[in-house]
């Protein structure tokens, strides 16, 4: 689970590979759940912005349930009846845990796509290549004698071998064929078109290598890449050449049966370049490359770029042909993570932003009378107003309730009054009961009326993320303790912690 988290936060930088992969699957629940999961971390930040806004948090509330939640729902996540009405209850006013239910359930939805494309990859990944390489000793006399063979078979081949076309390979189409099938909109594509979206690049490179034709496409690419060296990186401009050379001009490649230039423009390479002898042993001038990466593009183009779009026009095949509404929600969401966050938030720290279903769960023991008490005396060990946190969680919990039961206001000001009474300005000393900053505090006291059903957010989301942090350490410590046994442990543990006090005074 926590896998598949840390990889929907990184979703744009991977090319929304799961995202696609639910889309591709054709479940309409498993797709319709991932864009949810998007469109809730968007809902999410507009409470942990420096200045709420309830119209906009309001709005955003209901597109969320009318196009997933409702019953009529345009993108319908399957969510239980139950849940539903439990949402829809608590939407005026919205609150930041008001989608808790519905996060939990399309996590645990989404685990079985994310296992399955788990599979595959690793499928894929197990199969191993196979590369031919051939050895020998290295040594002067060996070379001239291997120049001077190589040299008389090409000859021969001249005289004896009948002229191969570079494009007598079988296609399912001619090249007026494969437009017609080709839309007007992709007519006109190039190469430099396919490398500007590199989800489309890997597409185009699976397709090459299901019909044998990937050297084409990484012939190009290692030649673009040579021509963007800068000429004072000369050795690495040396050792790229002879990697081509050495990887593409050759008789299984260029200079073969199978090359993208014919016979004539081998030739004409070739004496461009001083003859069969001199590309063994010296590397080919820039613009030589450059003629060789021509032809190679002309093939690209001509031949594989069309059969490639005319295969994704298929019945079946799924082109994206626009940028989907989600992928600038994301986009947004990592903006506005890294943008400077409210005062209070200074010490969360990213274990916090990556663990939305620890959230829902540590939410849950809060509002658990029992859990809440063993966490309570918990953390009543770790800091003086670390209890007095846990109760004031739960209080603004009531109170939010109480917006949502649309009782009378009087009963509503009762509540704010006995809460800032309690735990914020309490006649006790110290008058604040609470560990968050007195900057907080105070704009609570003086704004409680004009800040409406929202008077304890920024104050709640303090405590909550102080308290997180004690979570996993509760978790450990009642791990190997029954439900009986905890409050004894937790309560000698304070005697002893008072013992030491006593001594030390």
């Amino acid at each position: 689970m926590e896998c598949m988290l840390q990889a929907l936060y990184v979703e744009n930088r991977a090319g929304y590979f799961f995202t696609r992969f639910c889309e591709k699957s054709r479940n309409e629940l498993w797709k319709n759940s991932a864009y949810f999961w998007f469109d809730l971390q968007a809902y999410h930040q507009l409470f942990y912005q420096e200045t709420l806004q309830p119209f906009k948090v309001c709005k955003q509330a209901q597109f969320l349930y009318a196009t997933y939640i409702a019953p009529s729902a345009s993108m319908d996540i399957g969510l239980q009846q139950d849940k539903k009405n439990e949402i829809y209850q608590k939407t005026e006013p919205p609150y930041e845990d008001l989608f808790d239910p519905a996060e939990e359930y399309i996590l645990t939805l989404l685990l079985v796509p994310w296992m399955k494309m788990v599979e595959v990859d690793k499928c894929i990944y197990g199969k191993v290549e196979l590369v031919e390489e051939s050895r020998q000793l290295d040594s002067v006399y060996f070379r001239k004698l291997q120049a001077l063979h190589q040299e008389s078979v090409s000859k021969k081949d001249e005289s004896v071998a009948p002229e191969v076309s570079p494009l007598s390979q079988p296609s399912v189409l001619s090249k007026a064929q494969l437009l017609s099938e080709v839309p007007e909109d992709y007519r006109g594509c190039h190469l430099h078109d396919l490398l500007r979206n590199g989800l489309e690049l890997e597409q185009f490179r699976l397709f090459l290598e299901e019909h044998s034709a990937v050297m084409d496409l990484t012939c190009w690419i290692d030649i673009e890449q040579f021509r963007r060296m800068l000429h004072k990186e000369k050795e690495k401009r040396e050792e790229k050449s002879k990697d081509i050379k050495n990887k593409y001009l050759n008789k299984k490649y260029f200079f073969g049966p199978n090359s993208p230039a014919t016979k004539e423009q081998q030739d004409q390479i070739m004496q461009s370049g001083g003859g069969w002898g001199r590309i063994l042993h010296d590397r080919l001038s820039s613009s030589a490359l450059l003629e060789v990466q021509k032809y190679v593009q002309m093939r690209l183009e001509k031949k594989w770029l069309p059969l490639f779009l005319a295969k994704e026009q298929q019945p079946g095949a799924r082109r994206k042909t626009k940028v989907i509404m989600i992928r600038d929600i994301a986009e947004d969401l990592l903006i506005q993570r890294n943008e400077k966050k409210i005062e209070s938030w200074k010490h969360v720290d990213n274990k916090w932003v990556s663990s939305s279903r620890e959230i829902i769960m540590f939410r849950k023991a809060l509002l658990n009378p029992v859990t809440a008490l063993q966490f309570q005396r918990f953390v009543s060990l770790k800091g003086d107003l670390l209890e007095n946190g846990v109760l004031f969680w739960q209080e603004v919990q009531k109170y939010k309730d109480l917006c949502h039961s649309h009782c009378d206001d009087a009963t509503i000001q009762n509540k704010i009054t006995t809460i800032i009474n309690c735990f914020i300005n309490s006649t006790i000393p110290p008058a604040l009961q609470i560990d968050i900053p007195s900057e907080q505090a105070q704009k609570i006291i003086e704004h409680r009326r004009e800040l409406g059903p929202y008077v304890f957010r920024e104050a709640q989301m303090t405590i909550f993320a102080l308290l997180f942090k004690f979570w996993p350490k509760f978790c450990e410590f009642r791990r190997n303790l029954t439900n009986e046994k905890i409050l004894p442990a937790l309560e000698r543990k304070k005697e002893k912690k008072t013992q030491k006090v006593k001594r030390k005074t």
